[in-house]
């Protein structure tokens, strides 16, 4: 373990793309990087000295990174595309992703949605049913901030997304959950602490350390921890 860590000390600095999308990762008023997956790496490196150097990009340069290997590795969802590029290696954190109108209206069952307008934000999947019915009253809009807005001044009457991210921009917008009825379950989805293929920084003993302080993080409760100051 000594010589590990000896060796850790010398190690490369670990160039780490997040994508920008609150409340997972992007820039306060003042510049400064902030979010879920911030804080997750700032306790990785806390956790083991590894020196990370974090980039906040659009989601699109994000996975271009991984691809050219400019980037190490990123944490977001599994997809085949992603799996073409990147590589996962251990699980972050689950979304529970949902669709929630105000209070009074409770859905207790798929059948219910079609009842009502939804406000999805545009380029997100969450379940093949939900996102391929062609049925459903969907009004997709840009932005998860837009998709709540809409929500808040009545132009639809549920919204999809994570449960943390409709939380988070209630929140912000100055409203808060206690508005909300009775949600209906989608779909959980977990984002992976992958790997790009053209690394050119991880060993694989930093690549161990990696996934064990992860595990760590997880057992004490930390990476839940944080997720619950914004949800």
């Amino acid at each position: 373990m000594l010589c590990l860590w000896s060796s850790l000390a010398s190690a490369a600095t670990l160039q780490v793309s997040v994508f920008d999308l609150h409340p997972f990762g992007g820039r306060d008023a003042e510049g400064k990087v902030v979010g879920i997956i911030p804080e997750i790496l700032q306790e990785i490196a806390q956790e083991n000295g590894l020196d990370l150097n974090v980039r906040v990009v659009p989601y699109k340069r994000m996975f271009y990174e991984l691809e050219t290997g400019d980037t190490d590795f990123a944490i977001f969802f599994r997809t085949p595309k992603s799996e073409q590029i990147a590589t996962p290696k251990v699980r972050i954190y689950t979304l529970r992703n949902i669709v929630v109108g105000k209070r009074g209206i409770d859905l207790l069952a798929y059948g219910d949605l079609y009842r009502h307008t939804i406000s999805v934000p545009r380029g997100t999947f969450y379940q093949e049913k939900f996102d391929n019915d062609l049925v459903l009253k969907k009004t997709l809009v840009p932005g998860f901030s837009n998709a709540v807005n809409q929500l808040l001044q009545d132009r639809t009457e549920l919204v999809a997304g994570p449960e943390i991210s409709i939380a988070y921009h209630l929140k912000k917008l100055g409203s808060s959950k206690g508005i909300l009825g009775k949600s209906f379950f989608l779909s959980n989805r977990s984002a992976w602490l992958q790997v790009s293929e053209k690394s050119k920084n991880l060993t694989p003993e930093t690549l161990k350390v990696l996934i064990d302080t992860v595990n760590s993080l997880h057992q004490n409760k930390t990476i839940e921890n944080i997720m619950l100051k914004y949800n």
